[in-house]
């Protein structure tokens, strides 16, 4: 049986990943805590990863909402102490099988990502494809990336 469970973030557990994000992208990877939290975070549903043997500490978490014909995927992210066993890749096949089957998600046929460019290699191996010009958003250079949502595996 398995340490850790992939859901929906209750509202405790939004706060929880709110603070790890922060954690991960503002005192670590130094952006701007002013645009950590943006106008699509209530738009967005937030999925996290929790460790069931240390009180369902949120260790990972990703937010996702629709865009048009995409399922836009932002701030994924793994505590620096979880990473490397293959929690993130774990995060995003639950978000895809929720993807197929979400009738909120039923018109986005890709989800698309804005992926830190240096850590583009993690989501090719997690089916991802890169598209388009690298980009410099907040110092940091980026890269759009897309998959195909797949709506007949429900």
């Amino acid at each position: 049986m398995s340490s850790y469970s992939v859901h929906l973030a209750s509202p405790s557990e939004y706060e929880e990943a709110i603070t790890l994000r922060i954690h991960i992208f503002v005192d670590i990877q130094k952006f701007p805590l002013d645009k950590e939290i943006d106008e699509y975070d209530p738009l967005a549903q937030h999925f996290v990863i929790t460790h069931k043997e240390r009180a369902h500490k949120v260790v990972g978490l990703l937010q996702v909402y629709t865009a048009g014909e995409n399922a836009k995927i932002g701030q994924v992210a793994v505590s620096p102490e979880y990473q490397g066993q293959g929690l993130g890749k774990r995060l995003l096949e639950h978000l895809e099988m929720q993807l197929q089957q979400d009738a909120a998600f039923k018109q986005c046929k890709e989800a698309k990502l804005g992926s830190q460019y240096d850590k583009c290699v993690f989501y090719e191996k997690c089916g991802f494809v890169a598209h388009g010009d690298i980009y410099d958003e907040l110092g940091c250079l980026h890269i759009w990336m897309y998959k195909p949502i797949n709506h007949t595996m429900i």
